[in-house]
């Protein structure tokens, strides 16, 4: 028996000790910067978004001479979006997603399949009306380079056409699309996030696996 708590004991100092290093690698590395990407003449307008956990990329539905109701067909929702002015991206685990709607509704083993590859990714879409001055969102802008390699990026995360999952959105506007990359302790949904705006020229730290990082960062490229 003291064998046994002694293992125990040791098992889970050595849990502690790993969070313990996630978070002081997650609190060094976002502090610092990635290399910045060459900047022209900022003329393209769109949003990140935080709602506490997770930051989504929010783009105009038609802008940029892309129209996204061309890769994300509105018969693919359950609602009418129609009327929508921008569309949102978020990446990540497909279970997680699919079982969690709400932070309220987290389940260990969606969590631990997420948190160590065993899980497939998504690609979570969602269509919006214009997000400025909505809480917890933060207007960018990107020059005509950088909007193509932030389309690029997410044409990459679909890898190929993209191909509806069927999995019930958490409401009737938004959906979820097959992508291709593994959730992990070391590439989570912000990370995906921060990559993506790094693409299109913002600022972002070099890991930065929590939603607050990201968006401290985004705080030096507010537009006027």
């Amino acid at each position: 028996m003291r064998v046994l708590r002694r293992g125990l004991a040791m098992l889970l100092a050595t849990l502690l000790g790993l969070c313990l290093a996630y978070l002081f690698a997650a609190f060094v590395l976002t502090m610092i910067p990635r290399r910045a990407l060459p900047h022209g003449i900022d003329d393209f307008r769109y949003f990140a978004c935080d709602n506490g956990v997770h930051v989504d990329i929010l783009l105009p539905v038609v802008g940029g001479g892309r129209d996204w109701r061309s890769f994300f067909p509105p018969a693919d929702f359950a609602g009418d979006v129609a009327g929508a002015s921008h569309i949102g991206f978020g990446w990540g685990a497909r279970d997680f997603f699919a079982t969690t709607p709400h932070w309220r509704d987290m389940r260990p083993w969606p969590i631990l399949k997420a948190l160590f590859w065993l899980d497939e990714s998504v690609l979570h879409v969602s269509y919006h009306g214009n997000p400025a001055g909505a809480a917890g969102c933060r207007a960018l802008v990107a020059d005509a380079a950088g909007r193509e390699r932030l389309f690029a990026f997410i044409d990459a995360t679909l890898g190929g056409a993209a191909r509806r999952v069927d999995l019930p959105g958490y409401g009737p506007n938004d959906a979820f699309y097959a992508a291709v990359g593994r959730y992990s302790l070391f590439r989570t949904c912000n990370i995906w996030s921060a990559d993506a705006l790094h693409q299109a020229g913002a600022p972002t730290g070099l890991w930065s696996p929590f939603s607050f990082q990201v968006m401290d960062r985004l705080s030096q490229d507010a537009p006027g």
